[in-house]
């Protein structure tokens, strides 16, 4: 990516975690990139490092995340975290074994060697640990560095390689000093602290300079952060007579939702956005659809008919205009954007009418490559006001999905999970019971479909 040559590479091996690490080699200055395993490591120019993350798999599992070897011999510096630091030791010579039992949560590591990864830290920590299998033995030129209760080989290290595993999380919360840890490898690997957002707006401008051309952009507007900054970007880097925004009313927001965006959007000034009141078609369009799934992918199509038909009556059509998004990085992971990554919603913005416009290079994302923080940080760069910056998100189309409903068949629910939600809610004074309706969710790193509890 062109807006820093220099950078980090996360080895994704399934875990939601993968994303996380890169969001924290990020805040340290140093931008980082997801790739898969079983892509070969072909181009590494400016590349400083590899960190390999966690996954629900065992290396000894048939169908483990398939990788490429080759990666493990670049003679970059190296960092497994959890099965990423047994999928290490195994395929260095190490063995790798089921524990006996989990260990899941916090726990103390004694730090047995303050060195490489753990240098500066004190003789114990709190860190995060989620995990069955465990790191038996070292592979050769190895040592363990750290180690806690029940995982004698917590972390381990080759200092003259530079290359260490940590059987624990550092990229969570839980484990306090984990910043400290990722600061260390970084500074294994030489890395420039060069990542900031005002290096992103300069590179970013460049991009959509490119991307566009002599052509226009015209941008859906929900009022949200990524949106409104998305809005912001593209207007910057092309000018406001070649940008125009469109925020549609579709029926699903909050109350008062779309008149808060026209004041807040208007007292920002920007000048090149236009409401349309769409709630009828959207309604109409997902009237007695129960699915959740089929009801995203009807108002993702309903959203491009509407700006089609409103790009018309602008008189915006034709090869002339492109269409701007303000999809984040996540929006694509969760939407099964990586080979690894569950499905856990399709956006909107990634429909099939949106693909086909991708692969034809009719759209602009600037924000693609952003979390959330990140995005937040551009829009104060831009001069966005806090008011604007600091929204809180609010699932917009997705209300339709989340409500309650039922094509008016019998959803029944088992007596006994509903006897068990009565005892649960009577413990704290409290009536309970389960809908006979479902309703969209996510449990783990995955979606579902199920009958909510009503107290």
């Amino acid at each position: 990516m062109a807006a820093s040559p220099e950078r980090i590479l996360v080895l994704d091996f399934g875990g939601q975690y993968a994303h996380l690490i890169a969001n924290r080699v990020r805040r340290l200055n140093v931008y980082s990139e997801i790739v898969l395993p079983s892509n070969p490591p072909d181009d590494l120019d400016g590349v400083r490092g590899l960190i390999l993350s966690g996954g629900p798999s065992s290396v000894y599992d048939p169908d483990q995340p398939p990788y490429d070897p080759a990666w493990f011999d670049t003679g970059l510096p190296t960092l497994g975290l959890c099965y990423g630091h047994q999928l290490l030791a195994k395929h260095l010579g190490g063995e790798v074994a089921n524990a006996g039992h989990q260990e899941y949560g916090i726990a103390r590591l004694r730090v047995e060697r303050a060195e490489g990864i753990l240098r500066g830290l004190g003789p114990t920590e709190q860190v995060w640990m989620s995990h069955g299998d465990s790191v038996t033995r070292t592979p050769d030129g190895f040592e363990t560095i750290g180690a806690t209760e029940d995982c004698p080989i917590a972390a381990m290290g080759d200092m003259r390689r530079n290359v260490y595993g940590a059987q624990f999380h550092p990229e969570v919360t839980h484990t306090p000093s984990g910043m400290a840890m990722l600061d260390n490898f970084l500074d294994m690997c030489s890395s420039e602290r060069t990542w900031t957002m005002d290096r992103f707006i300069e590179d970013s401008e460049t991009r959509i300079r490119e991307q566009v051309g002599d052509r226009n952009v015209f941008l859906l507007v929900s009022g949200g952060v990524d949106s409104s900054v998305a809005f912001a970007l593209l207007t910057s880097a092309l000018g406001e007579e070649r940008v125009v925004g469109l925020h549609v009313d579709n029926g699903f927001m909050r109350k008062d939702e779309s008149k808060l965006v026209e004041r807040a959007m208007g007292a920002a000034g920007f000048g090149n956005l236009h409401i349309t009141n769409a709630s009828e078609t959207f309604l109409d369009a997902v009237a007695g659809v129960v699915d959740p799934q089929e009801k995203r992918e009807i108002i993702g199509d309903t959203f491009i008919q509407v700006q089609r038909d409103e790009a018309a009556r602008l008189g915006l059509g034709g090869d002339d205009w492109l269409l701007g998004q303000g999809t984040l990085y996540p929006d694509i992971i969760e939407s099964g954007g990586t080979e690894h990554a569950a499905v856990i919603k399709t956006h909107h913005n990634r429909v099939d009418i949106i693909r086909e416009m991708i692969a034809e290079n009719r759209v602009v994302e600037p924000l693609g490559q952003l979390y959330k923080d990140e995005v937040r940080q551009v829009g104060r760069s831009l001069g966005i006001d806090e008011a604007l910056v600091r929204r809180h998100p609010f699932p917009g189309p997705g209300l339709a999905v989340r409500c309650l409903c039922s094509d008016g068949s019998a959803d029944p629910v088992e007596e006994s999970a509903r006897a068990q939600t009565r005892e649960i809610a009577a413990r704290y004074g409290l009536d309970g019971d389960i809908l006979p309706a479902r309703s969209v969710g996510v449990q783990g790193d995955f979606r579902t479909y199920a009958h909510p509890a009503v107290v």
